[in-house]
């Protein structure tokens, strides 16, 4: 996780000092947690879909937020309040999901001007997915000003998109 927020660039600084972060598909609740140990004064919303609602309860979510580290918010990237983080992750979720480019421009919205949207996905081989070349499609079509793919290995990647040049 530390290569991938650093991939990021100098939005994630500013969270060593507070600002806010949202992760969208909190199916790996391990990477909230990592997202708030590394940004201790950073605020933290979580946003599960539907499928994940049951994630609230999820041992990793109750202490964060019995610590007042996080919010827990069930539906899709549209619950976000618009220009609010400095940081919007999708977190292995936003290939699932049944309109990747709709969820995509809701959580662009959400994003500060200066701020970023770090996509995080598995690598697959799949007729209809390939990789950073369908999500950076998905992304630039959801209206991101600059995407570019910030890390590759071969399990995963990342994505940084912008809002704004």
């Amino acid at each position: 996780m530390a290569e991938w927020l650093l991939a990021m660039g100098p939005v994630v600084h500013r969270l060593d000092y507070g600002g806010r972060v949202a992760a969208i598909g909190c199916g790996d609740t391990q990477a909230v947690a990592l997202l708030a140990a590394a940004y201790p004064l950073a605020g933290l919303d979580v946003v599960a879909g539907d499928w994940a609602a049951h994630r609230a309860a999820d041992d990793v979510l109750r202490r964060l937020r019995a610590r007042g580290r996080c919010e827990v918010e069930v539906g899709g990237a549209e619950v976000l309040a618009p220009a609010t983080y400095d940081l919007v992750c999708f977190l292995h979720g936003l290939a699932e999901l049944p309109d990747p480019v709709g969820a995509a421009r809701a959580a662009l919205r959400a994003v500060r001007p200066d701020g970023a949207l770090m996509v995080v996905e598995h690598t697959r081989s799949d007729a209809f997915f390939d990789g950073p070349v369908t999500v950076g499609t998905w992304l630039v079509r959801a209206g991101a000003a600059r995407t570019r793919l910030a890390v590759s290995t071969p399990h995963g990647f990342v994505l940084d998109a912008r809002p704004n040049d």
